[in-house]
Formats: C-alpha cells, sequence, structure tokens
C-alpha cells in the first residue's frame, strides 16, 4: 500500500505518461498537484518497480523502449481500470461473512480483513 498521498499521486501520474507515449514522466509529475519539491530519478524508478510488481496488485506490463524511456506493452492498459482478481473477490466474501456472523468473530479478525480490503480498494481505485 503507498505510504502516503503523494505516492499516489505519482502512481496515477505515472500511469498516465506510460499510456500518452508523447509526454515524459519527470515533466508531468513536477506540474502535478502536491508535488512541489520534484521528484528523484530513484523515486521514480521504485514506483515502476512497485508498479510491475504484485506488491499492490498492479502487475503492470511496463516496458522499456529506446534504452531509456518506458510504456505500457500493452497501450491500453491502466491501473486505474484494474478487474478484481479471484483473491479479491475472496477477501471481499470473507468481509462480508465476518461482518453477518452475528458478532462471532473477533475484533482483531475483522480489523485485519477490513484492513486488506481498504488496502486493495485504495490501490484498485486510487482512495486517499
Amino acid at each position: 500500500m503507498p505510504a502516503n498521498k503523494n505516492a499516489l499521486i505519482r502512481y496515477k501520474t505515472i500511469d498516465r505518461c506510460l499510456r500518452n507515449r508523447f509526454r515524459l514522466c519527470s515533466d508531468a509529475l513536477y506540474e502535478m498537484e502536491g508535488i512541489t519539491k520534484g521528484v528523484s530519478v530513484r523515486t521514480v524508478q521504485g514506483d515502476l518497480q512497485i508498479m510491475r510488481s504484485d506488491k499492490l496488485g498492479y502487475n503492470a506490463p511496463i516496458e522499456v523502449f529506446d534504452k531509456i524511456y518506458y510504456r505500457y506493452a500493452d497501450p491500453n492498459y491502466s491501473i486505474n481500470e484494474m478487474p478484481l482478481t479471484e483473491d479479491d473477490c475472496r477477501l471481499l466474501k470473507q468481509a462480508v461473512e465476518m461482518l453477518d456472523d452475528d458478532g462471532k468473530a473477533t475484533l482483531n479478525e475483522m480489523r485485519d480483513v477490513l484492513s486488506l480490503v481498504r488496502e486493495r480498494l485504495t490501490a484498485l481505485l486510487n482512495y486517499g
């Protein structure tokens, strides 16, 4: 889960840049609201690695072209338009069952499941 609002803004901005093959990401990141200090190359590279991984469930098909530029291998891909996975559906079903369990689930169990649901929804829908 992104550590802060700026990480979510960066992911969303990087997503738009990877879809728009005619704009440099660094320019867009500097222009985004909330990012006034600039963003280091290392931060963007880390963001790209997280987006490529399953850590947030994105598994983004990011590729390098011309040895220095990034784009989505699938031009129609977007982290904002991801369908729910089977794991997501199981997690949501578990949360609903716990809430409908007439208080049999412990508070800690409910917190854990709801925390996972919140993290996944944040990743899927860019809630802040």
